[in-house]
């Protein structure tokens, strides 16, 4: 256990700067923030590097590794944390990578594909349902938001780390790269789309894909032509479509339900 009071301590500077893409991708970690998250992924067995824990609040440390705490004041919290706010505890933590055999770890897999998700709130967001829908993995076009962005940490409630998550740069073979696996079906979500079913007509018992694009773009063609049929979510003619997170939490849980019963 340490005590830092300055700002400019290089440990201090080194956690500030993961609140740049830049650098977490350079060093291969990322800031948790938030007591219950930090001792969640200290539980998950998430490998973390340095704790900061304010030292004028009185923290229980007890199930804090003491050798990796260091006892700062809220200067040195503030100059840390990505919110107006900041946690009484921080963490860095390193990154966990994935490939993607390790999205078919389960006999029947549910996967999910996210395409140009640039608002990274809702990315985490819709990390947190899928893990809570039971979903298998989540396959990222690198176009989207980081997942290790402060605020996709955050809005996934420390279930970052506990469902296997990539990037493909290119999808174009998609469909080929996952039937080598399982016999898919593939689903692709849009609002209006020809011989589009509704989201509850659709077994998702067998391995399923289900594909969701961005709120303003909506699928690319490229993924849609991959796609064996498309699904919608119905809704009052006033409203024109639903937040994509929301709509990912519907149909998820449909798919869900179906399996568990």
């Amino acid at each position: 256990m340490q005590q830092v009071s300055s700002v400019q301590n290089s440990i201090i500077k080194m956690a500030a700067s993961l609140h740049q893409k830049k650098n977490r991708q350079k060093t291969g970690l990322f800031l948790i923030e938030g007591r219950k998250s930090v001792e969640d992924a200290l539980d998950y067995g998430l490998k973390i590097t340095h704790i900061f824990l304010n030292k004028s609040t009185g923290e229980d440390m007890e199930k804090l590794p003491k050798n990796l705490i260091y006892l700062v004041n809220e200067k040195v919290l503030k100059k840390i944390s990505t919110t107006d706010s900041p946690c009484e505890i921080l963490a860095v933590a390193k990154q966990t990578e994935y490939k993607i055999n390790d999205l078919m770890k389960d006999e029947n897999p549910l996967i999910i594909i996210l395409e140009n998700i640039k608002d990274p709130g809702n990315l985490g967001t819709i990390i947190r349902t899928a893990k809570a829908a039971a979903a298998s993995g989540i396959i990222l076009t690198e176009d989207t938001a980081d997942i290790f962005n402060p605020k996709t940490v955050r809005a996934s409630a420390a279930n970052l780390w506990k469902i296997p998550i990539i990037y493909l740069d290119n999808t174009k073979n998609l469909r080929q790269k996952l039937l080598k696996y399982r016999d898919f079906q593939f689903i692709s979500t849009v609002v209006s789309y020809e011989n589009t079913k509704n989201y509850f007509e659709v077994n998702y018992k067998t391995p399923s894909v289900i594909i969701f694009g961005s709120e303003a773009e909506g699928i690319s063609e490229g993924l849609l032509d991959q796609s064996d049929f498309s699904v919608k979510i119905p809704m009052q003619a006033e409203v024109e479509s639903l937040n994509l997170s929301v709509s990912a939490g519907i149909i998820l849980y449909e798919a869900f339900l179906q399996r568990r019963l």
